[in-house]
């Protein structure tokens, strides 16, 4: 069990945290994360911060005490989770009146530039069968009315005041930056001939793309879903 941090300090729990990226924000902000994460492949290739502090644990069994947190945040993770018992394990940890934060972000299918530069990195996958996974993943959300209504924003148990939130953002990058993050996605090629057709089909794309600064924007379709947790 995990306990750090003063008693005046947020302390959060990043669920399905990954390499820590979205765990690293928060604790830039001052807020001290516990990042539970259960693929250890991903733990070692987080970059380390003072404010972070990985524990191996899933949605569905954190390791946390009760009333510990003051925050739960997902990033791009939830829809992996048990619905029910995510949600109840997440109600468990928190704080009485305690927040929670569900995040998905997507590049803009509708932006010509963003949807070529999806096609790109999803063609260059090694890993089509966790693409698939997660389609198919979202694609039973869809077709589940209790995740209807969440998507939706209108029901979410174990919280109260659930909040959908829609944001438009871009992100303007240069070559070495987009196969930064062409790579962080976590299913494309690591080494060999795979990874070297991307980065050329991804400098032939910055080429195409990018400004007079050689910066090409990339634009995002962001849901944030926010809650109070119901403690009774």
């Amino acid at each position: 069990m995990s306990d750090f941090g003063s008693s005046t300090q947020i302390i959060a729990a990043d669920v399905g945290a990954g390499t820590g990226i979205g765990a690293r924000l928060l604790a830039d902000r001052g807020i001290k994360v516990v990042a539970i994460e259960p693929n250890e492949d991903m733990r070692k290739a987080a970059t380390s911060h003072e404010n972070v502090e990985f524990l191996v644990g899933t949605a569905e069994r954190i390791p946390l005490e009760n009333a510990s947190v003051d925050l739960v945040t997902s990033f791009q993770a939830f829809h992996w989770f048990d619905f029910d018992k995510s949600l109840k394990e997440f109600r468990r940890i928190l704080k009485p009146s305690g927040r929670l934060a569900l995040t998905w972000s997507f590049w803009d299918q509708d932006d010509f530039v963003s949807k070529e530069y999806t096609r790109l990195v999803f063609e260059a996958s090694t890993d089509r069968e966790h693409q698939s996974q997660s389609g198919m993943q979202l694609k039973t959300w869809f077709k589940n009315i209790r995740y209807q209504l969440f998507w939706q924003g209108l029901w979410l148990p174990y919280f109260t005041n659930l909040q959908r939130h829609a944001f438009l953002s871009n992100q303007s990058l240069d070559f070495p930056g987009l196969i930064g993050l062409a790579r962080s996605q976590g299913f494309t090629p690591s080494e060999g001939k795979d990874l070297e057709k991307l980065m050329s089909d991804l400098a032939v794309f910055h080429q195409r793309f990018c400004d007079r600064q050689g910066l090409v924007r990339l634009l995002y379709r962001t849901r944030l879903y926010t809650a109070i947790s119901n403690h009774r």
